[in-house]
């Protein structure tokens, strides 16, 4: 097999790896902290309901990552192995610290790092849409959490078994996550293979399959870290509320996927667990949400610093 290609599955990997690290938190760090699921329940679910989202409708966002910031043509493979392994140093450091930071705005970083560097022409249109979806994402979840907790609550009151009260909990906190998990895998998986897509390396389904199988051992094991932090330390979540945040974030990701934008499932889910934090009362950990929105401000800008270091470092020892 040759070196490139070796390259390109490792960084692609890599990258997929991180992404389940990191954002796995983001389908069901709420069910975990609320005690519904355990941490070894909530990885194999992720990893069913990833598979099947990347397979069924992961390839309209890869076409917009691979193809649709940086134009055709210009991204051949070794563009995206930098584009890659930009995103992953970033996000790697950031899961270390424990802070769920947007991976799609790495990769979005490091494709763009990468257009700099070879002098290629940026759509700075297609980039708007993208950042302007990160700035609604978040807000619209946390508002449809509030709608659905309200909702929710409206429900629990109508019954008066307690049985089918912890019942209805339990299956509503698992289809909310796993409607997540599908939208996660329909979206982020985009980001560990689009830019391998657009280089024409992989055909998007096996890169679905490839992409989501990668996602899924991340999550298995290197998440816990930043599910505790999603399902514990912004705000107290108990299974009404776990739910709401869940499946608030996850109507705003279907929206954005439906249009092939490439959002932050970690913006969501945040949003999320935000407005319930807010709706219920229980207040939110400011200092957590500063540095939350601090590594989302860090993660483009650093993603593309790191991506322009990496370029010049392998053009100085000739590989590019």
């Amino acid at each position: 097999m040759d070196g490139i290609v070796i390259a390109a599955l490792a960084v692609g990997f890599y990258i997929a790896w991180n992404i389940g690290a990191n954002d796995s938190a983001n389908a069901m760090g709420t069910a975990v902290g609320a005690g519904v699921l355990s941490f070894r329940q909530a990885t194999f679910t992720i990893a069913v309901f990833v598979l099947l989202g990347a397979y069924l409708k992961g390839y309209k966002v890869m076409k917009t990552v691979g193809k649709g910031i940086v134009p055709e043509g210009y991204l051949t493979i070794e563009m995206a192995i930098i584009a890659l392994l930009a995103a992953g140093v970033w996000v790697t450091i950031a899961t270390i610290k424990g802070l769920p930071v947007s991976t799609t705005q790495a990769i979005v970083g490091g494709v763009v790092g990468v257009g700099l560097a070879i002098h290629a022409p940026i759509r700075w249109f297609t980039l708007s849409k993208i950042a302007a979806a990160w700035v609604v994402s978040p807000i619209v979840a946390g508002i449809l959490a509030m709608i659905l907790y309200k909702f929710y609550g409206y429900l629990i009151n109508q019954m008066r078994s307690l049985g089918r009260i912890e019942l209805l909990y339990k299956w509503l906190a698992v289809l909310g996550g796993s409607y997540m998990a599908f939208n996660f895998g329909a979206n982020e998986v985009a980001n560990a293979t689009g830019p391998l897509v657009g280089a024409g390396f992989l055909e998007p389904r096996v890169a679905g399959i490839f992409g989501a199988l990668s996602l899924a051992l991340g999550s298995l094991t290197f998440s816990y870290a930043v599910m505790y932090t999603v399902g514990k330390k912004i705000t107290a979540l108990g299974p009404a509320s776990a739910f709401a945040a869940q499946f608030g974030s996850a109507i705003a990701v279907s929206l954005a996927n439906i249009l092939g934008l490439p959002v932050s499932s970690s913006q969501a889910i945040v949003g999320g667990v935000v407005g319930v934090g807010i709706i219920t009362g229980e207040g939110i950990d400011k200092s957590t949400i500063k540095d939350i929105i601090f590594g989302w401000v860090a993660t483009p800008t650093t993603a593309i610093i790191i991506a322009l270091i990496i370029f010049h470092i392998f053009r100085f020892a000739g590989m590019t």
